[in-house]
């Protein structure tokens, strides 16, 4: 219980008189009067002199009289009803549960608890009405507890141990702020790892805001969620609702299939029998024949699912939708548009930094329909941003325009086509590294003024804060940064010392530890980065040799371990560069130009797509302007 606290008295009248200090009158007067009657202070009006005032008018009177109200009674009411409870005075009833016997006052559990107050309810006729003592046998005695001291005190300790018991018990009891209590803890406790079994608690005891809350975290993370082992257990049913579901925040339907695929062979035995109703709620036409094919070779050993995922090809490849619904429109939350955002655009040879125009505006490419859209402009336009997707917005921040390197952000909401400013970030930064962990924005190094930047900051959406949260080991600016299973990832770029890096390191915001991981094979800056399939690829950039480079090669987060790919048709240095339904995406960048005998750049509107099944790049339909120092990002 909070201490009790010195209490105001709210009122109009002259409060000296109220608290036995005389007032300026009574000091005047006390010499004459040391005993004043009635007349002399009469504070309510009761008995003026001279005046008779009648019962209606007296009720008149007193409706507007100021109300006093201390705040801390009802906290000292409920502390000395504990107090007697503690000390077992005028308890009248006793509650068992398991081992444990408490004694209580009927009153106070009846006041607190609907269910203790049908039980005590003399008209009912329960057996509990008569009995000194109560049993309750569905309930553990620590929980009974912790619920009667809640009773009295309007305090307890939430905790993971207890959460799930206490819900169940206070749920049963009617203690609804107790329940209320729990669903906010659970809230905050939701992960990948534990989403669906609260999801599933929540409906079993109709917690409806803890359930919405846990089905929006299992939609927005799905492949992630997909790839637990609470996954696998997942009842029949519910995996149907999920697979069905239009609000799956997925990179591509691959990842659908791939989970349905798992659940179906972690008990092949009983579960063969749903492979068809199961599929039909995967939109198995928007599966690469490639993904499938894999699944058959290296994946699937049970006979009847292999033959059950042959005859659902011949029905997609024959377009008869007999077995599998033929649905080629992607999900309405499936991250199926990439946006580039920002940057330059130089059509004609230029020195390094001069630049035609800084964009304002955001092209859209529609992977599946294969087109160009452009929404709504930033409000200022910039080159180099930071941008990251979180929570189905964009967020942009720093960057530079002219020579004015930015600390302001905005973010994008593709619902409503519309961008709001942001809190800037506490340092002003450009060619630094942004993304999204945990709910929050990442901020690290860059160029900051006339330095580099060795800062890293955190910025929380629901308050709209940016945070300086500590210093990578050494200043960076032009690297690659992205996240993945709760680590920041730093590749390439350039410190005061070396223009071009190999070096891949690894931050862990909660422990705060930087890992060393194996190098790249190229040293390289300028370039763009992505995570696709548990691979973080590099893309193009510049080299030590000052070359605009094709290379690409991608790192195994499970390997540590760096492998070269298939080189990009087209070389360029600081390409906008996003993964989406299982593809790597590289927009724009730079390519190299000489004029008069000096090295100048011109931005190019190339799109091409890489394939990592088939180890290929293809063209896309190009940007419709050419640009270059663009962020890139995927919704």
């Amino acid at each position: 219980m909070p201490p009790l606290k010195t209490y105001q008295i709210h009122h109009e009248y002259n409060a000296n008189c109220h608290n036995g200090n005389p007032s300026p009158n009574q000091n005047a007067n006390s010499n004459a009067n040391a005993n004043p009657t009635s007349s002399d202070c009469d504070f309510f009006g009761a008995s003026t002199p001279g005046a008779v005032l009648g019962a209606a008018a007296i009720a008149a009177q007193r409706t507007n009289l100021p109300s006093y109200c201390n705040a801390q009674y009802p906290f000292k009411v409920l502390s000395n009803l504990n107090q007697l409870r503690e000390q077992g005075r005028f308890c009248d009833v006793e509650i068992i549960a398991g081992e444990a016997t408490f004694s209580a006052h009927r009153a106070v559990l009846s006041a607190a608890s609907a269910y203790f107050e049908a039980m005590f309810r003399p008209e009912l006729g329960l057996n509990e009405v008569k009995q000194k003592s109560v049993v309750l046998h569905t309930i553990d005695g620590d929980i009974l507890h912790i619920l009667l001291d809640f009773i009295y005190t309007g305090r307890c300790e939430i905790t993971q141990s207890n959460v799930q018991e206490l819900l169940a018990a206070a749920d049963m009891l009617q203690l609804n702020e107790v329940v209320d209590g729990c669903c906010e803890f659970l809230c905050r406790e939701l992960h990948a790892s534990n989403a669906l079994g609260i999801l599933r608690f929540a409906e079993a005891h109709n917690c409806e805001s803890l359930a919405k809350s846990a089905l929006n975290f299992v939609h927005a993370n799905f492949p992630a969620i997909t790839l637990e082992d609470e996954f696998l257990e997942t009842p029949q049913s519910l995996l149907s609702q999920l697979l069905n579901s239009e609000l799956l925040r997925v990179d591509s339907e691959s990842q659908v299939f791939q989970a349905a695929l798992r659940w179906i062979k972690h008990d092949v035995t009983q579960r063969r029998r749903y492979v068809f109703d199961i599929l039909s709620h995967v939109r198995m036409a928007l599966v690469p024949v490639k993904v499938i094919d894999k699944a058959l070779k290296d994946d699937c050993r049970d006979m009847s699912v292999k033959i059950a995922l042959r005859s659902i090809c011949r029905d997609i490849a024959s377009k008869r939708g007999q077995l599998v619904p033929l649905r080629v429109c992607p999900r309405q939350l499936a991250k199926k548009n990439i946006y580039i955002i920002g940057g330059s655009h130089r059509d004609t040879p230029r020195t390094w930094n001069s630049a035609d125009c800084i964009f304002e505006t955001v092209a859209k490419f529609d992977i599946f329909r294969r087109e160009w859209t452009q929404t709504a402009s930033m409000e200022v336009g910039r080159i180099l941003p930071g941008v990251s997707a979180l929570n189905g917005k964009i967020y942009v921040v720093g960057g530079e325009r002219g020579s004015q390197i930015l600390a302001n952000g905005e973010v994008y909401d593709p619902q409503n086509d519309v961008w709001h400013p942001i809190a800037p970030m506490i340092v002003p930064r450009c060619e630094f590294g942004l993304c999204t962990m945990g709910g929050n924005l990442f901020a690290v190094g860059g160029w900051v003024g006339d330095d580099i930047g060795g800062s890293m900051e955190c910025y929380d959406p629901d308050q709209d804060v940016w945070e300086l949260i500590g210093n990578m080991p050494q200043p960076r600016f032009s690297m690659g940064v992205v996240s993945f299973e709760g680590l920041i990832y730093i590749v390439g770029g350039c410190t005061t010392t070396t223009r071009h890096l190999p070096d891949l390191i690894s931050y862990n915001p909660v422990t705060k530890e930087w890992t060393q991981l194996a190098r790249m094979k190229t040293a390289r800056c300028q370039m763009g980065v992505a995570v696709l399939d548990r691979y973080l690829y590099v893309v193009g950039g510049s080299s030590i040799s000052q070359d605009i480079l094709s290379s690409v090669e991608r790192y195994s987060f499970d390997e540590d371990k760096w492998s070269m790919v298939c080189a990009l048709n087209v070389p360029r240095a600081i390409p906008a560069v996003a993964a989406a339904d299982g593809l790597l995406y590289v927009a724009g960048g730079d390519q190299p130009c000489e004029v008069n005998f000096y090295r100048a750049q011109v931005t190019i509107n190339a799109v091409e797509c890489y394939d990592p099944l088939s180890d290929t790049w293809k063209n896309c339909p190009d940007l419709p302007v050419s640009r270059s120092e663009a962020g890139a990002v995927v919704v």
